[in-house]
């Protein structure tokens, strides 16, 4: 018989290749952008991270379950690693190349082709979990199932958030010109939203980027910054994570949003092993950890010693040894950094949300509670994943500094594991 530890290590291997290929989806751009020839690809891992955004900030106004919520939006686009982005573009492309405004199906037609869309992401999915045990694979899959039916209250609701975004993408990376095609995205919006508060959201959004004016709507300003916020985000889509250009990765940088996507969905599998951890509140830090990097960029260990006049090879020749006065010298420079960023980015958010997001940032820098601790490992796995990654595409990479790193940082038996399997698999 297997030993507990035995059967640990082999569920963590088996977590392991699974992210390995979810991954993908930060290299997966999304369909309508290409078709309109966008001026920046976003990808499924960015277009995932702020649908889940858009699904913290909204969920509260209802009677939803939050970390059911949050679930449905982390996993309800993971199956376009092998499926592709599958919008209604996919099937109108099969006949014109030439697409102006937003098209319609008869009703027979619609629902042949979503029973289509359906079977080929439900395929793609299966395939993409085929490494997990059970438990994990009917949690991930009922979160998607949950979101493609509309079903129940939760998953009605992501769907709605996740067109919240895909307006928001078009409107920023394709502009609202209706020769082009805003106004169709706009109308395949109306199509699904029906929530009383993200129908609020849609008439500020019409206001700002339409020039449509609406009767004042009660919670105008609430709603204005947040669409700002959400704005200031989205520019994570777009913003190539530094360490990765410091290293000299050429080609497919992972993006910020996209690093905090993969953490999010490690903090979810990996988390679901410690029953001691509130996992609505370990989500939420995953996803608000890194949102300071809108003013601060993408703050590394090493930018306290990189000078113009120092060769980048020789400073990632190692980890960074430094005093302990040193390190918390640096620490405490880019969190208050970090902090005052990010009190600016959330300037004209009112109370509760506000509140809330700076309190879980705190937590996860100051690394002041138990879902702290815990998720600062889940970022250094999630870092030396990617980095491995791209190591094994290009050998000069210099990135044997990172096991040190990890080595100081971990100490939670999962992800000790996670390090474990990570050297046998890529050395």
């Amino acid at each position: 018989m297997k030993t507990n530890k035995q059967k640990i290590s082999n569920r963590v291997k088996e977590i392991i290749n699974f992210l390995i290929e979810v991954n993908k989806a930060k290299e997966q751009p999304r369909t309508g952008l290409v078709v309109w020839r966008a001026k920046h690809l976003t990808t499924t891992a960015d277009h995932i991270f702020r649908t889940a955004f858009v699904t913290w900030i909204f969920a509260p106004k209802t009677k939803l379950n939050i970390e059911k919520t949050l679930k449905i939006a982390l996993a309800h686009d993971i199956c376009d690693v092998y499926a592709r982005d599958l919008t209604p573009l996919f099937y109108y492309l099969k006949r014109t190349k030439k697409i102006m405004r937003w098209f319609r199906f008869s009703k027979e037609e619609r629902e042949r082709k979503w029973r289509e869309k359906f079977e080929i992401e439900k395929k793609s999915l299966l395939k993409l979990m085929k490494f997990l045990e059970p438990k994990l694979k009917n949690e991930i899959f009922s979160s998607w199932f949950n979101y493609e039916k509309w079903i129940p209250n939760e998953g009605r609701f992501v769907k709605q958030c996740d067109r919240i975004d895909t307006l928001l993408e078009c409107v920023e990376e394709i502009g609202t010109n209706d020769k082009i095609t805003g106004t169709g995205w706009w109308e395949g919006t109306e199509e699904i939203v029906e929530n009383p508060s993200l129908l609020e959201f849609l008439k500020v959004i019409q206001d700002k980027f339409y020039g449509r004016k609406f009767k004042k709507i009660e919670k105008e300003k609430e709603l204005k910054a947040i669409l700002d916020f959400l704005s200031q985000i989205g520019k994570m889509k777009r913003m190539p994570r530094r360490i990765w250009q410091l290293l000299g990765v050429k080609d497919s940088l992972e993006t910020v949003a996209g690093h905090v996507f993969s953490i999010s969905l490690m903090a979810w599998i990996f988390g679901r092993e410690k029953k001691e951890l509130n996992m609505e509140r370990l989500l939420k830090m995953a996803l608000c950890h890194e949102i300071a990097a809108v003013y601060t960029n993408d703050l590394t260990p090493y930018d306290s010693i990189l000078t113009k006049g120092k060769e980048k090879r020789e400073v990632f020749k190692k980890w960074l040894h430094l005093p302990r006065k040193e390190k918390e010298k640096i620490h405490f420079q880019h969190y208050r950094r970090e902090k005052k960023a990010l009190k600016k980015l959330t300037l004209k958010i009112k109370t509760p949300f506000k509140k809330e997001i700076i309190r879980l940032f705190d937590e996860y820098k100051t690394v002041s509670s138990a879902e702290a601790r815990f998720l600062n490992q889940v970022n250094v796995l999630a870092v030396l994943l990617q980095a491995l990654l791209y190591w094994k595409k290009d050998k000069k990479l210099q990135i044997d500094w990172m096991w040190e790193w990890a080595l100081e940082k971990c100490e939670d038996p999962i992800i000790l594991e996670s390090l474990d399997t990570l050297k046998e698999k890529f050395y």
